[in-house]
């Protein structure tokens, strides 16, 4: 029985299995992409010093989370340096803690002993002024002096401030921090409450190192500081233009591989489904140049706005602008590759390609983003896996969804395929190179399918004949059956099920003319006839006039019906019909009846 296009899309396998291939192939592109990630971000260090610098002031102590009955910002800040301090258990990095007030305590050298360390963060307090410039002198003398057995001065340092306002003196804290970073130290803040970020920005040199929180999001902000100290991607150590550059390689590169495997997935997908060649010489280049390009642009995408953004207007707005930068990467990303499958999938429009592209991108980044919460590199591969089914399954809804006319081809007793119709013809036969559909057994070119102008025309090429076929016209060819079908707007089916023939065109009535004196009139039992358009008036001359004329000259007719033309020869046999034109319907005059005798005189 014919199905709808709704019912096509639920139970079409294309779909679950353009969603798989999408998933497999984004999986595959994402794990050789890792490789490149991990040549990219360099060589991590065995050892890093990093310097923990706690604003303990006044400020400090009021604030914080109003849930949390310890809520003070201090307080808050503890909790959030102890968990940095716990996450660097497994590494050998050495870390010495300072708070400062309007005096700075040291409360823990460099060390890597976890207990020494919690409690050192413990026992921060001073709660007078902020001598930011002090705090920052003294995290770089002790930076200065690494243990002998930290690997010299090849190690790589860091101090890291928290504070949450102004300085008590802040040209000194700027000259503080220019002191620092000449040192080749990296300084990365964070600020809270009345912290200013642009000046913040100034004592780090560079924007991206500058991370502002509010309370209740202080452990997320060491987080992001935890990435920078370690070489993420958001920023190198090495300084904010080759930090940019080496992740914008990395990102676009990583992209440009999933969207490789994506492309390449589909593709040959779209190709066994119809059972041609998996993939040829030429589209092999194009699918490769197509799909490197696309991911490349979509890591670009997704890359520079973020790092724009954060330049100009500092760290405020980076918790919006790298989801949604990855989202709009994400979108052009299958927005590009469902514009380039539409030349491998028959009758596939490209701007419904475009946006059933972007759109499962869109779905994909989302869920991208959501499971990358759960680790960098397992979420980072299952978002992957999920971008690919996104986009894959929107495609094939789109191609399902928006067709007037297909093709249900069926191989053997288990297998059908859908294929749709539209401008671009479908060709079946033996030649995967030259036809859509691949039929063994049957000839190199043996049927051709369009629909056009609402009608499917099919073409025989053996017999070189092309005919009008309708919904549910049936053939076999070579080795499969090939079904046409449409959906109930082509077809002019109602809701119910069979299509409604057009209403048959209404005969005009015939009208009654009176005949000239001695003409016979037919028998009252012949069938009636069908008058043609009348003909023109003629004057006696045999000169034709119009009606206006004729009402000039006083006749006034009760209806516009000029009179007959003047009588042919007499002859003993009536003159026969004038042969039928092809394509035409042949017009019939009849002859009226005489008018009835008069009452007068006999």
């Amino acid at each position: 029985m014919p199905t709808t296009p709704l019912q096509d899309v639920l139970s079409n396998r294309k779909l679950r299995r353009f969603a798989l291939l999408g998933a497999v192939g984004c999986l595959l592109g994402a794990l050789v992409g890792q490789v490149l990630l991990a040549a990219t971000r360099g060589k991590p260090a065995t050892t890093r010093a990093v310097c923990l610098l706690i604003d303990c002031s006044g400020s400090m102590l009021i604030g914080g989370n109003p849930r949390d009955p310890n809520g003070a910002k201090l307080h808050e800040v503890k909790r959030a340096a102890t968990g940095f301090v716990e996450r660097r258990k497994e590494t050998r990095d050495l870390i010495a803690v300072i708070g400062f007030g309007s005096d700075i305590h040291r409360t823990s050298r460099l060390t890597n002993d976890q207990r020494q360390l919690q409690s050192a963060i413990e026992q921060v307090f001073d709660g007078g002024g902020t001598r930011m410039d002090k705090a920052i002198d003294a995290g770089v003398t002790e930076l200065k002096e690494l243990p002998d057995n930290a690997g010299g001065d090849d190690v790589p340092r860091t101090v890291l401030l928290f504070t949450d306002g102004m300085p008590d003196d802040a040209r000194a804290t700027l000259a503080a921090a220019q002191s620092c970073r000449e040192r080749k130290i990296q300084l990365v803040a964070i600020g809270t409450g009345d912290a200013d970020v642009g000046y913040m920005g100034q004592l780090t040199g560079d924007p991206q190192l500058v991370f502002h929180c509010e309370s209740g999001g202080f452990d997320d902000a060491f987080k992001d500081a935890e990435k920078v100290i370690g070489g993420g991607s958001l920023v190198e150590s090495s300084g904010a233009h080759q930090g940019f550059v080496r992740s914008l390689v990395a990102t676009a590169g990583w992209t440009a591989l999933v969207a490789l495997g994506l492309s390449l997935a589909l593709v040959v997908g779209q190709n066994l489904y119809v059972h041609r060649s998996a993939l040829t010489g030429g589209e092999a280049i194009f699918v490769m140049a197509g799909g490197l390009a696309a991911g490349l642009a979509g890591g670009v995408v997704a890359q520079v706005p973020f790092y724009v953004v954060t330049a100009a207007t500092g760290p405020a707005l980076r918790w919006f602008v790298l989801p949604l930068g990855r989202i709009a990467g994400w979108a052009i990303l299958g927005a590009l590759i469902g514009g380039g499958l539409a030349r491998f999938v028959p009758n596939l429009d490209p701007r419904r390609a475009l946006a059933g592209g972007a759109a499962g991108g869109a779905v994909g980044a989302v869920a991208f983003l959501v499971l990358s919460l759960i680790g960098e590199a397992a979420g980072r591969l299952l978002g992957a896996a999920l971008l690919g089914a996104a986009i894959g399954a929107v495609l094939a809804f789109v191609e399902a969804a928006f067709r007037d006319a297909w093709l249900e081809v069926r191989y053997g007793l288990k297998e059908l395929i859908t294929v749709s119709l539209g401008d671009k013809p479908v060709r079946i036969g033996s030649d995967g190179r030259a036809c859509q559909i691949y039929a063994r057994g049957a000839a190199p070119l043996a049927f051709q399918y369009r629909f056009e102008e609402g009608k499917v025309v099919c073409v025989d090429y053996s017999t070189e004949t092309s005919a009008v076929v309708e919904p549910g016209d049936e053939k076999t060819i070579g080795a499969v059956t090939v079904t046409v079908r449409a959906s109930r707007q082509a077809s002019g089916a109602p809701a119910g099920g069979k299509a409604v023939p057009p209403p048959r065109p209404r005969k005009a009535p015939a009208v009654a003319i009176p005949a000239p004196p001695g003409t016979i009139a037919p028998s009252a039992t012949a069938a009636g006839r069908i008058l043609s358009a009348p003909p023109p008036k003629t004057t006696l001359s045999g000169t034709p006039t119009s009606p206006a004329a004729g009402a000039a000259e006083g006749d006034a007719p009760s209806h516009p019906i000029a009179a007959p033309p003047p009588p042919a020869p007499r002859s003993s046999q009536p003159r026969p019909p004038s042969p039928p034109v092809a394509g035409q319907p042949q017009v019939i005059r009849p002859i009226p009846p005489p008018p009835p005798p008069s009452k007068g005189k006999s």
